[in-house]
């Protein structure tokens, strides 16, 4: 016991380092174990979205027409701050919140916990962490490219819409143009034509 009073007295700085660290440390553990929500991964947020929880998008509008979870409820903080009446309808309900980097999620949690939500969850990573899984993004009205488009042959042509590769949808378009018998067969042209 006496070599770790010696050792804390001639490192006085790093001994200081240590404990305004573990401070920190047991300070923010103690925050995250009192607040009432949770933080959820990309995995727990689709169960929610599978059980018919309500996600809100509480980024803001630029952000929310880039790309957005499919269903979610776009709701600015402020519609949130002021007590929205479509919002307090779903109280019992659990709740997914995020945003596009999980900065103002946290903070919207908080706020939907102080109106009475009782299941109120985060998305860890926010928009991004959802997008690095690769998991599916609706766009804005607005962002949408046309659906359908003439080819050469003026007929019009499916959009691909991630569903097939650019390259199987240019030989599904151009095997519609061709006669039945001329098209190539491989596995899987049957189901095409």
């Amino acid at each position: 016991m006496e070599q770790i009073f010696e050792f804390i007295r001639e490192n006085l700085l790093l001994s200081g380092m240590f404990f305004v660290v573990l401070a920190a440390w047991l300070t923010w553990e103690v925050a995250r174990l009192a607040r009432k929500w949770r933080e959820v991964g990309t995995l727990e947020a689709v169960r929610l979205i599978n059980q018919d929880a309500l996600v809100l998008d509480v980024s803001n509008s630029a952000d929310h027409a880039k790309g957005h979870i499919i269903g979610a409820l776009h709701m600015p903080p402020s519609r949130i701050e002021a007590g929205n009446q479509q919002l307090l309808k779903h109280r019992e309900q659990p709740v997914l919140v995020y945003c596009k980097n999980n900065q103002v999620a946290p903070q919207m949690a908080n706020k939907l916990v102080g109106l009475g939500f009782e299941q109120v969850n985060v998305l860890a990573g926010g928009m991004a962490q959802w997008q690095a899984d690769q998991q599916p993004v609706s766009r804005a009205k607005g962002s949408a490219k046309k659906k359908d488009k003439k080819d050469k042959t003026g007929k019009k042509a499916r959009k691909s819409q991630g569903n097939e590769s650019g390259a199987a949808q240019a030989e599904h378009n151009s095997n519609e143009s061709m006669p039945a018998d001329a098209a190539p067969s491989s596995p899987g042209d049957s189901e095409k034509n």
